[in-house]
């Protein structure tokens, strides 16, 4: 399962309010539903929240394998 976790977490150690993404980094509020709900979004996507935020794709996402939850 790819979690968005890590994502979350840089919003919050930069001070970065849901707020902030749809007004000042000009996200709309479907594509922040979609983040917070950890539902598909494309590689477009990923491409412009790395280059927006100015960090790697580990920063956004993280692959949780959920067969070693059991």
């Amino acid at each position: 399962m790819i979690t968005l976790e890590p994502f979350w977490k840089m919003m919050q150690e930069r001070g970065i309010t849901t707020y902030q993404l749809e007004n000042h980094y000009a996200l709309n509020p479907a594509e922040i539903s979609r983040l917070r709900n950890n539902h598909n979004f494309t590689l477009r996507s990923l491409d412009k929240y790395c280059l927006l935020f100015q960090c790697k794709v580990e920063d956004i996402i993280l692959y949780v394998d959920e067969d070693s939850k059991l």
